[in-house]
C-alpha cells in the first residue's frame, strides 16, 4: 500500500511539472522583458548612471582596500625580488666594467714604463715653453725693396732683436728693430730673409729665401730630394734664430724651381704675436770636413745672412 501511494505522488509531481515547450513559453517573455529593460536603460541620463557607478565605487572603497591590506605583504616581497634581481645584474655589469678598466690601467702602466725607459735611452730633451705677447699692427713699412711692418709692442713689453713673429695662420717673420712702444718686422719674404727650413715628410732641409715677391724661393735644397706641390714647408731650428716646427706654408709651382705659397696673408696683417724665444740652438756644420771651431760662429753667420742690407744691388765682399 504504501508503495503505491509514493507511485501516485511521484506521477502527481511529474504531472505538475511544465514540459519542455512550456517551459519556453514561459522564458519568452521573461528574456523580453529583460530586453526591453536594457532599451529604457540606454535611454536614461548618462550622467544619472555614472552618478550610479561612483556612488556604487564609493560604497564598495573599504572594501575593496580591505582586500588589497593581505595582499600588500605580497606585493611588497615581489617588489624586493624584483629590486634584487635588479641589483644582482647591475652588480655582474660593474663588476664586468671594473675588470675592463683593470686591465685598461694596467696597460696603461707598462705603456708609460716604456716610454720612460724610451726616454731615458734616447736621452730626450723637453721642448722649452715659449712665452709670447700679441701685438697689433700699427704701419705697413714696406717699400719698392723692404718688405716690413711696424708693431706696438717693443722694450717695455720685452721684445729683443731677432724675436720670431706669428699669427694664427704661421710665420709672419721677426724682430729687426725695437723701440720703447714699437718695433719693426721683417716679413719672411723680404729680400734680405734666409729662413732655414724643411719641406714635406721627408723633411729636406732647405733655405727659403724672401725676394719681395709674395711667393719666396727654395734654396740648397738636396739633389736627391722629391717634393711635390702641397708639401709642407716649416721652420727647422736650425741655426737657432726660429724654433723648430713653425708653419710657413706648402710647395707651389715647379718642383724644379719650387717655391712656397705662404700661409699667412703679409698684406692684409692685422695682429701678431712676438715670441720670446732666445734658445740657441747647436747648428751643424755645412760640411762634415769644415774645423769644429767654425760651428760656434754658426750662430753668428745666420744672422748676418738673415739680417737686413741696405736696398740695391749687394755691397761687394
Amino acid at each position: 500500500m504504501g508503495r503505491l501511494r509514493h507511485d501516485k505522488l511521484n506521477l502527481t509531481r511529474r504531472g505538475s511539472e511544465p514540459s519542455g515547450p512550456a517551459r519556453i513559453r514561459v522564458a519568452l517573455p521573461a528574456l523580453v522583458l529583460i530586453c526591453l529593460g536594457l532599451l529604457l536603460l540606454s535611454r536614461v541620463n548618462h550622467s544619472m548612471l555614472a552618478n550610479a557607478r561612483w556612488r556604487i565605487a564609493e560604497w564598495m572603497s573599504p572594501v575593496l582596500q580591505a582586500a588589497m591590506v593581505p595582499l600588500e605583504p605580497v606585493r611588497h616581497v615581489g617588489r624586493q625580488i624584483a629590486a634584487q634581481v635588479d641589483m644582482t645584474e647591475e652588480l655582474r655589469r660593474l663588476k664586468t666594467e671594473n675588470q675592463k678598466l683593470a686591465n685598461w690601467e694596467w696597460r696603461a702602466r707598462q705603456l708609460e714604463r716604456k716610454l720612460l725607459d724610451l726616454e731615458a735611452l734616447t736621452k730626450t730633451v723637453q721642448e722649452p715653453k715659449i712665452d709670447f705677447v700679441t701685438s697689433r699692427v700699427i704701419a705697413d713699412s714696406s717699400g719698392a725693396f723692404v718688405r716690413s711692418v711696424m708693431i706696438d709692442a717693443g722694450e717695455t713689453q720685452k721684445v729683443h732683436a731677432g724675436y720670431p713673429v706669428i699669427n694664427a695662420d704661421g710665420l709672419v717673420g721677426r724682430v729687426i728693430e725695437t723701440g720703447l712702444s714699437s718695433s719693426r718686422v721683417l716679413l719672411v719674404n723680404d729680400l734680405n730673409s734666409r729662413i732655414p727650413v724643411v719641406v714635406g715628410k721627408a723633411s729636406f732641409r732647405a733655405v727659403m729665401a724672401g725676394d719681395n715677391g709674395a711667393q719666396p724661393k727654395l734654396l740648397f735644397m738636396p739633389p736627391d730630394a722629391t717634393i711635390m706641390p702641397g708639401d709642407d714647408v716649416a721652420t727647422s731650428g736650425t741655426g737657432g734664430l726660429f724654433p723648430r716646427g713653425l708653419r710657413i706654408g706648402v710647395v707651389t709651382g715647379d718642383p724644379a724651381a719650387p717655391r712656397v705659397k705662404l700661409r699667412a696673408e703679409l698684406d692684409v696683417l692685422e695682429y701678431v704675436s712676438v715670441l720670446f724665444y732666445d734658445n740657441p740652438a747647436l747648428d751643424v756644420p755645412a760640411e762634415p770636413s769644415a774645423p769644429v771651431a767654425k760651428t760656434s760662429n754658426a750662430r753668428e753667420n745666420d744672422a748676418r745672412f738673415a739680417s737686413p742690407r741696405p736696398s740695391g744691388p749687394e755691397a761687394p765682399r
